[in-house]
């Protein structure tokens, strides 16, 4: 098993090749939606727009959903006893994710809230209120084995921050920032630790796992992500 490589390939695929109980934490942001702006004038190549829900590729929920469920079982194998676990998701899938997270094994913790400070404003035409929230699963492999306590202040289950901007961005749709990545990986992992994140994406979680000193593995389907993301490792 190589440590700091993202892997150009399926996560299931990938993960089924690491031994039993090699994980400390797990950080990951599956894609849950694609974003589609297709049909709302002026909207069409603007970043963190969620028109409609297009489960990337999947040709249902339910299909998108057991796909998710496989994955998180093989996370299950592969983590360490006291493992944590952080998953990104949308309000719509929470309460699925929260079932899903102990049918797999694991215990669910507490859903995070990450408040984003600027999000695209709501649409009149459409009647809906402005997408300014993003949800965080925390879950653990038995009780935790690694707690770094912060100030009270920062412990809490709500972050507030900007959506990914200036030269931190990438044309990845989804890109979380490092700043919502970073305290949590901080608090449920220590240094020279293993970090796993099954859809890397942009590489925010390995960027952060780096700068943070600890080892990373990763997988992500899109060779052009895949691209993007060791660009950010280089620098």
């Amino acid at each position: 098993m190589e440590l700091n490589i993202i892997y150009n390939q399926s996560c299931l695929d990938g993960l089924k090749q690491l031994p039993d109980e090699c994980v400390d934490l797990i950080f990951t942001d599956p894609p849950y939606y694609q974003h589609r702006a297709q049909n709302v004038q002026g909207l069409k190549n603007h970043k963190d727009v969620v028109t409609e829900f297009d489960f990337d590729g999947f040709k249902s929920e339910d299909e998108y959903l057991q796909f998710l469920e496989d994955v998180l079982m093989e996370c299950f194998r592969v983590c360490k006893p006291g493992a944590s676990g952080y998953l990104w998701c949308g309000d719509d899938f929470v309460s699925f994710i929260n079932r899903m997270v102990e049918r797999t094994g694991f215990q669910f913790r507490k859903v995070i809230h990450w408040h984003k400070t600027n999000p695209f404003p709501a649409m009149y035409t459409r009647k809906m209120y402005a997408n300014s929230m993003e949800l965080l699963v925390h879950f653990s492999k038995g009780s935790p084995k690694t707690w770094n306590h912060k100030p009270v202040n920062d412990m809490h289950n709500f972050i507030q921050a900007p959506i990914c901007m200036g030269k931190e961005r990438t044309k990845h749709k989804t890109q979380k920032p490092l700043k919502v990545c970073m305290p949590f990986i901080e608090i449920s992992s220590n240094e020279g630790d293993l970090v796993l994140d099954p859809f890397m994406g942009s590489g925010s979680t390995a960027v952060a796992a780096k700068k943070l000193k600890r080892n990373f593995i990763g997988y992500e389907l899109s060779t052009e992500y895949c691209n993007i993301a060791n660009s950010r490792l280089e620098k």
